[in-house]
């Protein structure tokens, strides 16, 4: 585990709502997070709850943001698939070939801007567990727009803008210089979530929330997109290097760990280093 150097807060002009969503196919893995930014730049996470405790995971998040002009919702999971993917296969006949590497058709703009910051992948929108969790995320988002009687489009001015966001809990982490093994159910997966949560306790206040983020690794990811959703409230996260791409594929907002923005074209050829 490598410390976090220290930091000091980043003020913003209005307090936000923080909604950190870690997402699930099934609801009973779905872990909630709500949170707190004030004006000064502290952080507090308010409640972590599992998307079935006592109610709707989408009413759960329609009540959190009722009433709040400065929000962020943060979702764990993609948003939108890889653009050269659904332009091939809408013209694409059985037993043809598609002409593409694998690279180009399962990894969007976004994921490769977080490999070429912090040397990690995102999970390819080609696996089917990630992208069954992406079409669950986007229902659930359906639902909380239609409960919420709001549009909730995604946010794209950060640090001026309200809405939803795609985040990556292990980018927002590593750009916080934080690494560890952290969501396995076992001995050291918890004491790998204890040692972050140590070593984020000087930026966050967490309460009587720690102890079931130690034991339950999807309400700890859902407390990490609450930072994400923070980072892009102070306006702290790498921008798309193509906006339009970005807004039709989705964009991963995190953390810039020193560079704003990193042309990957002479990087993506690099080996990845081991995980």
């Amino acid at each position: 585990m490598t410390p976090e150097p220290g930091h000091e807060t980043t003020p913003t002009r209005n307090a936000w709502t923080l909604i950190g969503i870690d997402c699930a196919t099934d609801e009973e893995r779905m872990g909630l997070a709500r949170g707190r930014l004030e004006p000064d730049g502290s952080l507090t996470v308010e409640r972590v709850t599992l998307g079935t405790a006592g109610e709707s995971a989408a009413a759960s998040v329609s009540q959190w943001i009722a009433g709040s002009e400065h929000f962020v919702v943060a979702f764990d999971a993609p948003l939108g698939w890889p653009a050269r993917l659904a332009s091939s296969l809408a013209k694409h006949r059985a037993g043809e070939p598609l002409g593409l590497l694998p690279d180009e058709l399962f990894r969007r703009q976004t994921d490769k801007l977080v490999h070429a910051q912090l040397r990690k992948r995102p999970p390819e929108m080609g696996a089917d567990r990630i992208a069954r969790t992406g079409l669950a995320a986007l229902a659930l988002l359906a639902e909380v727009r239609q409960l919420a009687s709001q549009p909730l489009p995604l946010a794209w001015k950060q640090g001026e803008e309200s809405g939803v966001i795609e985040c990556f809990p292990a980018a927002t982490l590593l750009a916080r210089h934080l690494t560890g093994v952290y969501r396995a159910r076992t001995g050291p997966g918890r004491k790998a979530r204890g040692e972050i949560l140590d070593r984020l306790a000087s930026d966050v206040a967490f309460g009587s929330t720690r102890d079931v983020m130690i034991e339950d690794p999807n309400l700890f990811d859902a407390m990490v997109c609450v930072l994400a959703g923070a980072d892009y409230a102070q306006g702290l996260c790498v921008e798309p290097t193509d906006r339009t791409l970005a807004q039709q594929e989705g964009f991963i907002w995190f953390r810039s760990s020193g560079q704003r923005q990193l042309a990957y074209g002479r990087v993506d050829s690099e080996p990845e280093p081991g995980r």
